[in-house]
């Protein structure tokens, strides 16, 4: 059997007669026409479910869960298709790969680690875990966990600089790679110190940046940019926020955990968060045309949606906003790393601090732990603001 054939993508979904498992359809673009599949010939939409690999393992067929994203589904797929081919041009070579019981498979265990962030609705984290851990297993070509030294961490530091990536990309970079060794149990003391480098205050949206990405945003995604830029929601808090959480009388949004939705927040801390007015006309006009909803932004089903980030990423895309140069830009699916939702938040926290509003108010309105966290944001006054403040003092009586 052919590795083409050997793996395949599937979409599980829920039918007249119950759960079933279809071939995914692609388009004529070579996308997944997704929640589409083909019954005795016949083009049929089924929207609800989920997407699945399958493939055989000791000849055995086995489906793994890919999540409800059609390219990263996709990806997965095609991880899953490589491994497949590794194992049978090592077969050709006379070399055989055994997944040995007991060990970590590398390639495995990267996987389960982007799932494991996905299940968490991070979808944030679970793009980085991507990038990072493919990063590091094509510079190292490792198979197993227990195979992990020092060397091949430094190996894989000295081939992200050759990229000319900065030492704090770098330093990010290392602490998420910790992050997956720890899933895999690998023994923390082969970790080196994380690698030194100026730091930086954290980046933010310009104005102008700010403005196109509203102007190129339709009703939901203008609502979306809105709560991370003038409330500075995290993207799951913007996920599970309903619409009992707008105190419509006071002005403020509140942000609570959902154990419906399977959602907690950060350090078990409720915050009060106040919206601005322009915002809140924002969120009226939108209840009013959807009374019904529970969620603020949910997905046509209902429930927490999963893919704002790549809603924003490609809406950056569409309107010429892509910075053109980094790894996102340049890949298959061209979504730029620049544009997260996290972004606006850091873009939030920045604005309230240089309109003057005191670090202990903006800590609480930033839900952070410690205050160290919020001087992060702190930025000395332009050359300008500067200029008018020492404007404004009397110097003598």
């Amino acid at each position: 059997m052919g590795h083409k054939k050997a793996v395949a993508l599937m979409w599980y979904c829920r039918t007249e007669k119950g759960w079933r498992r279809f071939p995914v359809v692609m388009g004529g673009n070579n996308r997944v026409k997704h929640g589409w599949v083909k019954v005795a010939g016949v083009l049929t939409q089924y929207p609800e479910g989920r997407y699945e690999i399958r493939l055989y393992e000791n000849r055995k067929k086995v489906y793994k869960r890919a999540g409800d994203n059609a390219a990263d589904a996709m990806a997965a797929r095609d991880r899953e298709e490589h491994l497949v081919s590794a194992k049978q041009l090592a077969g050709a070579a006379g070399v055989k790969i055994i997944e040995e019981p007991g060990r970590v498979y590398l390639r495995r265990a990267a996987l389960k680690f982007e799932e494991d962030a996905k299940e968490r609705k991070a979808m944030e984290a679970a793009e980085i875990n991507r990038h990072v851990t493919a990063e590091f297993l094509a510079v190292t070509g490792l198979t197993y966990a227990d195979e992990v030294t020092r060397e091949h961490i430094f190996k894989y530091h000295r081939a992200l600089r050759a990229r000319g990536l900065s030492d704090r990309t770098l330093a990010n970079k290392h602490r998420r790679l910790g992050s997956f060794f720890k899933f895999c149990k690998i023994d923390k003391s082969i970790m080196p110190a994380t690698p030194k480098y100026d730091s930086k205050l954290p980046d933010t949206y310009s104005k102008d940046e700010n403005g196109k990405i509203l102007a190129a945003a339709e009703e939901y995604m203008k609502l979306v940019i809105e709560l991370g830029l003038k409330c500075g929601l995290r993207d799951q808090e913007m996920m599970h926020l309903e619409w009992n959480d707008i105190h419509w009388d006071d002005s403020i949004l509140r942000v609570t955990s959902k154990p419906h939705w399977g959602f907690k927040i950060k350090d078990s801390e409720e915050r009060d968060i106040p919206i601005p007015s322009d915002l809140l006309r924002h969120l009226r006009a939108r209840r009013k045309t959807h009374p019904d909803d529970r969620l603020v932004l949910p997905t046509g089903g209902g429930k927490p949606n999963g893919k704002l980030l790549r809603t924003l990423k490609r809406l950056a895309k569409r309107a010429g906003l892509n910075c053109g140069a980094c790894a996102g830009c340049k890949g298959a699916l061209g979504e730029c790393q620049e544009w997260t939702l996290h972004k606006l938040r850091r873009s939030y926290c920045t604005t309230l601090l240089q309109s003057g509003l005191d670090l202990r108010t903006v800590q609480a309105y930033m839900g952070h732990a410690d205050l160290a966290s919020t001087m992060r944001y702190l930025r000395p006054a332009t050359a300008k603001e500067s200029q008018k403040a020492v404007n404004r003092i009397k110097w003598a009586s």
